[in-house]
């Protein structure tokens, strides 16, 4: 059916530097020959609805009901808003910053897409259907055809695929009843001519298929009795009658129009007179006006000569009786194949109780249920979706003895498949003809159902991309059941189960281990095998790649390639043969956006478990809407996972891949100043956290406090449980900058005071310890002494324990070092503090604190005027003199290293020498 097809071509946009859009079939749009990235669901149906208003202003009300009906989010005018932005950043792209748009245009509390004509194809797709019916009205058959074969092949599958809302179901519903009505008209054209407008090469078998997939319409059923009628098949044409009333009686209660009776009628009396040429024979007539096609007189097809027409007639009526329907020429040949194509089933699969039993309960109700079962798994790449599918397909294989089908879509990879490529592989496994099978999308898709319908056949449909590649190749009627895998959380499959596959829990880890490498191994280095597990994550695909490299190498230890699995080297290690991890994530990576993929990349830099919507905004430096557009994509395309209320996170060796490809393609400047941002909305969060745990956990304010918001805590409760979660990667975030980043050394070391203020009282504040000494280290090692004197206050305060006063005595002597030269000379404190100039030790004793204090200076200043020898010594006090506010620290004088005082927490008696 060459002639309903939409050819590749056809589909294509315009050649030209303007943009084109398309609305028939997927959302589309291209500037010359790029196609644009149009972003996410919403965001195109957003754009649909403006294109198909052809420049008319549409209201944000009318969006909003367009894209959420009656239950919009909390945030839906901002989301509309966003998407507008973007939209108008992506159709002008070279528009200066304060410049107006000139396409996508603010109008009367709303919004119009002003594009020019000839851009959008559902336009002219509508023209050229106008133009065909005023030139058949006109008489003109053949270039009313040409106008409708054109109008027909502009659609690229269903209308809108993929768009949610209302709106776009509504205007999906109209589009295609506007296709299906020019397919009719075509047909009734060609009729009309007696066959020879166009150039279809077998009307019969092309409306066959067309009746087969709108069995409710009468008018389509007419013009294939018609077409059977004018190729001398008048028993068949009245057996199509038979077919259509009973399932009207059965689908909807009625019987058959006037019209179609009408038709029946005329065709039966023809019948009556043994031939197709005796009396009047059934012509299509004015098809336009009505469902069913008037009666006239015609030529008709004539019998060989010197052949009697009765005896033609009657041969025809013996094989094809009205009693006895005809068998679809599309599906020759009793019995039917029975296709077998599932892949083989794993022996070393192991765990995944719980969803084999989920999934195996599902498949079995097929045969019982008002509707074909389907079921969808998704999950992370790797994470063993496909082994889950096929174990749980060979399970049940059993209950589908009409065969098992199977394709691997591939979703993830850069040419995904075809959905109707794969019809016509369904067809010729189920037995259809290489000639028989039709051309078009709709049309394979109505045979493979009619095909499907009253057997029970298993359809295991691997690695989807989205649901608009799948629909077509769902199955119509009970009995069959169908596996769907895909990386997308959200398919939109009607009446479709979700199971999304988690990572291997730790035993089940351990028993894929075992299975693969030996069990004897595994009981050998338990702590070893464990913590193999732990650095894979428990993702299933990096669990089998190290222990194929294990039983590869009986040699090693489990310890041996524990030991190679560090941060630096995890990834490539992960790697055998055509397998690793990398290339697994690469997939997913690659099918992003140059905006997505930036947003994969700098997300990651923040290394928590979990992050919120404030934190995606600052390290995205973008609003909290626009984040969280961003990050939700991320989510359909299984690179980030949801967690809890309002968090995101990344699989831990997705996050690894990520932080990878930040180091390869941004800079570092770019990645720094993502990571301040980041730290900014971390010491925010730590310093809620720290006001909500009372006043005595209130840390001084940080030098330069960045204006980023924080995680939103409820309460104490809130703020102990985000401090208890985050400990363990808050302190390895931190520690990385440390080590990777000398320009985060300022927010660090704030971040670090606000945090140990908030964990003052608990058992975790003693852990900060080493990250202290570090951050000091750290400080030192890039001449930042600023940082260093702000890390070294946080040695010296009271912590928990029984050496409480010991430790105030220790630890700042460890740490703390002499400085041989003043940085400030005592002349340039008089001159900053307005005050006769200290002597050494009481201005490096006091200098952290910006200014001395009252009594530091008051002091200073008394003993400066005692003469030398009545000065007053006090061996035994070991504070500095004048200062008792400020942290200890070594006080020493230009070249002489003097002894390092400690801090006293408590007054004892002055004693006079």
């Amino acid at each position: 059916m060459d002639d309903l097809t939409c050819p590749a071509e056809a589909s294509a946009p315009d050649r030209g530097d303007g943009l084109r859009f398309q609305v028939l079939g997927p959302v589309r749009a291209w500037r010359g020959d790029r196609p644009l990235q149009l972003g996410p669901p919403q965001q195109r149906a957003v754009l649909a609805m403006l294109l198909l208003h052809a420049g008319r202003p549409v209201s944000v009300p009318q969006l909003v009901d367009a894209l959420w009906d009656e239950e919009p989010p909390p945030r839906a005018v901002g989301t509309l808003r966003t998407y507008v932005s973007r939209l108008r950043v992506l159709l002008e792209p070279d528009r200066g910053l304060r410049q107006p748009a000139r396409l996508l245009v603010s109008s009367g509390g709303g919004y119009a897409l002003r594009v020019p004509d000839g851009t959008l194809d559902a336009a002219a797709f509508e023209e050229r259907l106008v133009a065909a019916g005023r030139l058949r009205a006109a008489g003109d058959t053949a270039g009313a055809y040409a106008q409708l074969s054109a109008a027909l092949a502009l659609p690229e599958g269903v209308a809108l695929a993929g768009l949610p809302g209302p709106y776009a179901q509504r205007q999906r519903d109209r589009l295609t009843e506007l296709r299906v009505t020019a397919q009719e008209e075509l047909f009734a054209c060609v009729e009309e001519s007696g066959g020879r407008a166009g150039a279809m090469a077998d009307p019969v078998a092309a409306l066959r298929a067309f009746a087969a997939e709108h069995p409710l319409r009468e008018r389509a059923q007419a013009l294939l009795m018609l077409a059977l009628h004018r190729a001398g098949r008048r028993a068949e044409a009245l057996a199509v009658y038979a077919a259509t009333r009973r399932t009207l009686d059965t689908e909807l209660g009625t019987e058959p129009g006037r019209e179609l009776r009408a038709l029946y009628e005329a065709l039966r009396a023809g019948a009556g007179r043994h031939g197709p040429e005796a009396g009047a024979r059934p012509q299509p007539g004015n098809t336009r006006s009505g469902p069913g096609p008037g009666i006239r007189s015609g030529p008709g097809p004539r019998p060989a000569p010197g052949r009697d027409s009765r005896e033609g007639h009657d041969n025809r009526d013996r094989r094809l009786a009205p009693s006895r329907p005809a068998r679809d020429p599309s599906c020759p040949g009793p019995p039917p194949p029975v296709p077998a194509q599932l892949p083989h089933d794993i022996a070393d699969f192991t765990g995944r109780t719980e969803a084999v039993a989920q999934l195996t309960s599902a498949l079995r109700g097929a045969a019982g249920g008002r509707a074909p079962v389907v079921a969808a798994l998704s999950g992370l790449g790797g994470v063993g979706k496909t082994a889950l599918a096929v174990h749980a397909a060979h399970a049940v294989r059993d209950r589908f003895p009409d065969g098992q089908l199977y394709v691997d879509l591939r979703g993830t990879g850069p040419a995904p498949a075809d959905s109707g490529a794969v019809l016509t592989h369904f067809l010729r496994a189920l037995g259809v003809a290489e000639s028989a099978v039709p051309h078009g999308l709709e049309e394979k898709a109505a045979l493979y159902r009619s095909l499907l319908a009253g057997r029970g056949v298993l359809v295991l449909l691997d690695n989807a991309r989205d649901g608009a590649q799948v629909r077509p190749l769902l199955p119509g009627a009970p009995g069959c059941a169908v596996l769907v895998t895909s990386r997308a959380r959200t398919l939109a499959l009607p009446g479709a189960g979700g199971v999304h596959v988690e990572v291997m829990a730790e035993g089940e880890a351990l028993g894929l281990l075992g299975a693969i490498t030996g069990a004897e191994r595994v009981a050998a280095e338990p702590a070893a095998a464990r913590e193999l597990i732990a650095l894979c994550a428990g993702l299933p695909l990096a669990v089998r790649i190290a222990a194929a490299r294990l039983a590869s190498r009986p040699g090693w230890a489990l310890a041996d390639l524990v030991a190679r699995l560090g941060e630096e080297r995890r990834l490539n290690e992960l790697r055998v043969g055509d397998l690793s991890v990398e290339g697994t994530f690469r997939l997913g990576y690659e099918a992003l956006g140059p905006g997505l993929a930036h947003a994969f990349r700098t997300l990651a830099l923040g290394g928590l478990p979990a992050f919120c919507r404030a934190a995606a905004a600052a390290l995205l430096d973008t609003t909290e809407d626009a984040a969280d557009a961003a990050v939700e994509t991320l989510v359909d395309a299984g690179l980030v996972e949801p967690h809890g209320d309002d968090g995101y996170r990344y699989h831990e060796l997705v996050g690894l891949f990520a932080r990878r490809l930040g180091e390869r393609r941004d800079g570092p400047g770019e990645r720094e100043a993502a990571q301040r941002r980041y730290f900014g909305h971390l010491l925010a969060t730590v310093l809620t956290a720290a006001r909500l745990s009372g006043p005595r956990h209130l840390p001084p304010a940080p030098p330069h406090h960045p204006d980023v918001p924080g995680r939103p805590l409820a309460d104490a409760a809130a703020a102990r449980a985000w401090l208890q979660d985050t400990h363990t990667r808050l302190y390895a975030t931190v520690r990385r900058a440390l080590d990777t980043a000398p320009g985060l050394l300022g927010p660090a070391v704030d971040l670090l005071t606000a945090w140990s203020y908030a964990l003052r009282g608990t058992p975790r504040h003693r852990a900060l310890e080493p990250l202290v000494r570090h951050a000091v280290d750290s400080a030192r090692r890039h001449g930042d002494e600023a940082a260093a004197a702000r890390a070294r206050r946080l040695l010296g305060g009271p912590c928990p324990g029984t050496d409480t006063f010991g430790r105030t005595v220790r630890l700042p002597r460890e740490t703390l070092r002499p400085v041989p030269v003043c940085p400030v000379p005592p002349g340039g404190a008089e001159a900053a503090h307005g005050a006769p100039a200290l002597p050494w030790p009481v201005w490096r004793r006091c200098r952290y604190e910006r200014t001395p204090c009252r009594a530091a200076l008051t002091r200073a200043r008394l003993r400066s005027r005692e003469p030398a020898g009545r000065r007053r010594e006090r061996p035994r006090r070991r504070t500095v003199p004048g200062c008792s506010r400020s942290p200890p620290e070594a006080a020493g004088r230009a070249g002489v290293d003097a002894p390092v005082p400690a801090l006293s927490y408590h007054r004892g008696p002055r004693t006079r020498a």
